[in-house]
């Protein structure tokens, strides 16, 4: 369950919305892989991860395919619905 709290930030004029979340062990334990990754603290994670999701749900739903290619060009499809 998450509450959203709103606040506006006057010196940059951006709205900010504040999320309380309960988090499965997994998820704990991929947000600590992904901070750990790129450095980021867990509210860019999560911004980006938004981000991210909400791109590949749009895809699928145009019928759109996405993949991750490895290095030697094997190919594996990302499937979120």
């Amino acid at each position: 369950m998450a509450s959203a709290e709103v606040g506006e930030r006057a010196e940059t004029g951006t709205t900010l919305t504040k999320f309380t979340i309960n988090l499965v062990r997994r998820a704990v334990r991929a947000l600590e892989v992904a901070t750990q990754v790129t450095g980021d603290n867990r509210t860019d994670t999560f911004n980006r991860a938004i981000q991210v999701y909400a791109y590949i749900v749009k895809a699928e739903d145009e019928g759109k395919s996405v993949y991750i290619v490895a290095p030697d060009g094997s190919k594996e499809r990302l499937l979120l619905t």
